[in-house]
């Protein structure tokens, strides 16, 4: 098979979960460094764009939103070159409206259709890295997987403890939510029990990470504990932000959610706590990370987005001193900076 001509402009559509768009980062870099005389175009939700900031792997990016159709926005790319990394049908629609020629995706109810390459259909648990990278070659680029990466812009606006900067204090980013379903959550009177004993045996304060949509959640967690954390300002918290406050922290302790593939592109140690979703799938980057899961439970990796089981076994069964452990030991191991 011939080579593939190298792009003029490429597009390429990110995928919609946070941690996926964090975990399409090394295909962006990849593209970059074997396409160096090529635009390359980034689209996605409006939002990472401000994820994405600071990035020198691609030229531009388009903020996709409801309010005006997707195809009008790719059009500006002015692309011959598509890499469609959502599998959903109406990426491939919005690429073909825009006029772009070539649109490479994997086939997937029958998208080969509307594709002139297309990928094979997931094969099972892998890490979004790995599949990612699988475009490369579409495009006439070794295939290879790269760290993820992001940088942080600027400082954080949400005031941190004065005594943060002294060392007195140790942060810990908390993102108790997850977009999926309740069925990826900490039970909050476990979590809360957890912080309690690293707020007293090791001066942890918690810096509360979540989406706008999990305001009122963390704001009741904040205020169910008898001590002062740090919660982002009444106004939505940007990922710009987000950013700044995760790399403040000496770990994070997370859901598989995006706060967790952000803290791992940030170099930042966590503690993940798993339960109905498969490890293999956010398998990157595992330097600074600490899994912890009931690998004895015959129901893990369920894929429901709310427990069928009463007890929730994958969740309530991590005991508190477990997690409390678990970052104790994070901490201890991350390399001085």
């Amino acid at each position: 098979m011939p080579k593939p001509s190298t792009p003029a402009t490429l597009l390429v559509r990110l995928p919609n979960p946070l941690g996926d768009v964090v975990m399409a980062t090394p295909l962006l870099h990849s593209l970059r460094m074997g396409l160096p005389q090529t635009r390359i175009v980034v689209a996605g939700n409006a939002p990472y764009g401000a994820l994405l900031d600071g990035l020198d792997s691609f030229d531009q990016f388009l903020a996709l939103n409801r309010s005006v159709p997707h195809a009008q926005v790719l059009r500006q790319a002015q692309a011959d070159v598509a890499l469609l990394l959502p599998n959903s049908w109406s990426s491939v629609l919005a690429a073909r409206k825009a006029g772009i020629p070539r649109r490479i995706g994997r086939r997937n109810q029958m998208r080969q259709l509307l594709l002139q390459h297309s990928l094979p259909p997931i094969p099972g648990a892998a890490p979004m890295t790995e599949l990612y990278a699988d475009f490369l070659p579409s495009v006439g680029v070794q295939r290879e997987v790269l760290a993820a990466e992001l940088v942080v812009t600027g400082p954080a606006k949400t005031p941190l403890p004065s005594d943060a900067t002294t060392g007195a204090t140790s942060l810990i980013g908390v993102a108790p939510g997850a977009a999926f379903g309740p069925s990826k959550s900490y039970p909050k009177e476990l979590l809360l029990s957890a912080l309690q004993e690293l707020h007293d045996s090791h001066g942890f304060v918690p810096v509360w990470l979540g989406s706008p949509n999990e305001r009122a959640m963390l704001e009741d967690y904040a205020n169910s504990l008898p001590f002062d954390s740090v919660l982002p300002a009444t106004q939505a918290t940007g990922l710009g932000e987000a950013k700044a406050l995760i790399a403040s922290c000496s770990v994070v302790l997370a859901m598989d959610n995006g706060a967790r593939h952000m803290a791992a592109a940030l170099r930042v140690p966590q503690v993940v706590i798993y339960g109905p979703t498969h490890p293999a799938w956010s398998a990157h980057a595992l330097e600074h990370t600490t899994i912890l899961r009931r690998d004895e439970l015959d129901c893990l990796n369920c894929h429901q987005k709310v427990c069928p089981k009463a007890d929730h076994p994958c969740m309530n069964r991590i005991a508190p001193s477990n997690v409390v452990r678990a970052v104790q030991d994070a901490v201890a191991a991350a390399p001085s900076t």
